[in-house]
């Protein structure tokens, strides 16, 4: 079994996240980017309760440039303050090694 780092965040539109998945794909910082359906998210923001359409993107990275794909989709983000979570994923040694030969 091999480590990858799979990257979380939601965009406010269907374009947005279609900009900045092509945009780290392009700059080979992660193998695949997955777009999900509109979901509504309920937060607090400002002090006051919040319900907003959001597009989910899920990423996938190698270890090595996993900070440094968070750090430029933080750059690319519409948001002041842009939910991004990562975290490492077990996966099969041929699929971690996918992910590698694409962000090489």
């Amino acid at each position: 079994m091999s480590e990858i780092a799979l990257i979380y965040t939601l965009f406010p539109s269907s374009a947005e996240a279609e900009r900045v998945c092509k945009t780290l794909l392009q700059e080979n910082l992660v193998a695949c980017a997955n777009r999900f359906a509109p979901a509504i998210s309920h937060f607090r923001w400002e002090g006051e309760v919040q319900a907003q359409e959001e597009h989910p993107v899920l990423l996938k990275a190698n270890l090595d440039k996993a900070e440094q794909a968070r750090d430029r989709l933080a750059e690319l983000h519409s948001y002041d303050l842009p939910a991004i979570v990562m975290w490492p994923a077990t996966t099969d040694a041929p699929f971690a090694g996918w992910i590698d030969e694409q962000v090489a």
